[in-house]
């Protein structure tokens, strides 16, 4: 009988810790690798966008989330996130909302969209981290003195 406890116990274990690393690579490495400091007040739209993604690196989900808006969510799942590297922004300009942006994005006075370029590395590094990702990024504020936050992320912008 002791020896049937040792057979099921060399066979369920190996399939337990295999199902446990495949778990791992599958949904990402929810781990907080570090802390980021907000940037200050004033700091420019590009500065902003530049420590979010300092915060994804670093899988720190608290300055992700006070880096947007209020109402909008951070557009890069950092759990999923082995490196962010290379940000570059190519240009900036000045975003005028229309109609179709919706009440809440114009109630924001100042809002200015920004083209990036940067490389992201996903778990379980499958993917390729020589292909960059360019992306537009859409960040507002109300006054002059309020911070820029980032409303929205993608090609639509």
């Amino acid at each position: 009988m002791k020896a049937w406890r040792w057979v099921a116990a060399l066979v369920v274990v190996p399939i337990v810790l295999l199902g446990l690393g495949v778990l791992y690579l599958d949904v990402g490495v929810p781990v907080r690798r570090g802390a980021v400091a907000l940037p200050p007040d004033g700091a420019p739209p590009a500065e902003v966008v530049t420590v979010y993604f300092a915060a994804v690196a670093a899988n720190d989900h608290a300055a992700q989330r006070a880096l947007w808006a209020p109402g909008q969510l951070p557009s890069l799942d950092s759990d999923d996130v082995a490196a962010v590297t290379g940000v570059r922004v190519v240009r900036q300009e000045t975003y005028r909302a229309g109609p179709w942006d919706g009440a809440a994005l114009n109630a924001y006075h100042h809002a200015v969209r920004l083209l990036l370029n940067f490389h992201v590395r996903f778990w379980p590094g499958l993917d390729d981290p020589q292909q960059p990702t360019s992306t537009f990024y859409l960040l507002v504020r109300d006054d002059d003195q309020d911070p820029w936050r980032i409303w929205g992320a993608g090609a639509y912008l």
